[in-house]
């Protein structure tokens, strides 16, 4: 009768949940791992061209993918140039989310044999969604602090913001950001706090400049520019795609023009650098004012650079010492240590060692030992923000629950069957 029951209860289950039957279909299920298999293996092809972060961003973190065939593989010369479309990361991990979502509401039966099957199915629903909501928002920063120093924001890899500076007081600093969202629209930008107007002429994710010798032919985006620092060095700059790569570097570039009322007050250049607008010095004499273009504007000196991204912390960092050690007998490092201070809101100080694979974990924010130089006496830590970094242990622990209560009912009900056995009485 109980075995009846739980029959009926299914097969109503099936009736009441009838328009999720093709949802929850075991052959959508296959179709859709095989299709993720496929993804893995094209997106680790295109690591080659265009780096993990790419393939990430063009494969993972998107609905759908182009992909050529390789010209190098057989056939190549006649499949290469035809476009081949593959659904990407978001959408067959929400298909996989909404058919095993299916499949656990309609088969769903809370009985000990199928409990741990149920728990299976759960932790990998819900590793699904971790994963997607991962990808949507986790964000990677960096901090760089000189030795005997202390910073308390953090800079992101990818994205920069137009900083603004008024220091005509030495006491009092003011300072206007323009995010980046916003100076890829170009156009006109009025903000109440500045007391000029900004035009964006161009904006770009990267580019390639240079120094070039007077009477050199520019490109046209340089021909622009009349002053500060892009005029003054004679740079020339040249727009470029994103680099995607793990070894690349992107240097945003903005040429905007400024105006007080109707009337134009000259046409400006700045980049920003990928390692912070600290190394501009360090690349040559002519380009140290990138960090800071000076603008005076009715007596007031204000400061413009375009710059990484930044979040200020309502904490800070201090470094302390730095350490690197190295396999005997080479350069090739095996631990990069920073001895740091964390200062807190409340006036406290917590001590910390970073070190690889031994991170910092403090205000929702992992700090990991990142990069570090000796010789410049400055550290760099890579920092991740990731709400959701509980989601995928908690889905590994229903799993584990799930598979060891199902083999072990199966293996208690085989002993049970077999010690009943009429050879072992």
């Amino acid at each position: 009768m109980k075995a009846s029951r739980n029959g009926s209860s299914l097969g109503q289950r099936r009736k009441d949940f009838k328009f999720l039957l093709p949802l929850a279909s075991i052959r959508l299920t296959l179709t859709l791992l095989s299709l993720s298999m496929i993804l893995i293996f094209i997106a680790t092809l295109e690591q080659v061209r265009i780096g993990i972060r790419g393939a990430l961003a063009e494969y993972f973190e998107s609905f759908y993918g182009i992909w050529y065939y390789p010209e190098k593989f057989w056939g190549g010369e006649f499949l290469h140039n035809i476009p081949l479309p593959i659904p990407g990361g978001y959408l067959l991990g929400g298909l996989l989310i909404i058919n095993l979502t299916s499949a656990f509401i309609v088969r769903f039966q809370w009985t000990m044999k199928k409990v741990g099957i149920q728990l299976v199915h759960l932790g990998i629903i819900l590793l699904l969604v971790g994963q997607l909501v991962t990808q949507a928002i986790q964000e990677e920063s960096r901090m760089q602090i000189n030795k005997g120093e202390e910073s308390n924001y953090i800079e992101r890899f990818h994205g920069v913001e137009l900083a603004l500076r008024e220091v005509s007081d030495p006491n009092k600093e003011k300072v206007v950001t323009i995010p980046q969202e916003i100076l890829e629209n170009e156009g006109s930008l009025i903000d109440q706090s500045l007391p000029f107007t900004i035009k964006v002429h161009h904006f770009g994710v990267n580019c390639d400049f240079d120094i070039i010798p007077p009477g050199k032919p520019k490109s046209n985006i340089a021909k622009m520019v009349n002053r500060g620092v892009g005029h003054s060095a004679n740079l020339n700059i040249i727009d470029k795609d994103e680099d995607f790569s793990s070894e690349g570097m992107n240097f945003g570039y903005l040429v905007f023009e400024l105006f007080d009322q109707d009337k134009s007050i000259g046409n400006w250049m700045t980049i920003a650098h990928p390692a912070g607008n600290q190394v501009w010095s360090q690349l040559s004499p002519k380009l140290s004012d990138m960090s800071f273009q000076s603008i005076r504007h009715k007596g007031k000196l204000w400061g413009v650079t375009l710059r990484q991204k930044r979040e200020y912390l309502p904490f800070s960092i201090e470094l302390l010492d730095i350490e690197n050690e190295y396999y005997q007998g080479t350069e090739i490092p095996f631990n990069f240590e920073s001895d740091i201070n964390l200062h807190l809101e409340d006036n406290q100080t917590r001590r910390a060692l970073v070190y690889m694979n031994t991170p910092l974990r403090h205000g929702g924010m992992t700090f990991y030992q990142y990069q570090m130089n000796d010789a410049a006496n400055y550290s760099v830590f890579q920092v991740i923000n990731n709400p959701s970094w509980l989601v995928p242990y908690i889905a590994c622990i229903l799993v584990s629950i799930g598979m060891l209560w199902q083999f072990s009912f199966h293996l208690v009900k085989f002993l049970r069957k077999n010690s009943k056995s009429p050879a072992n009485a």
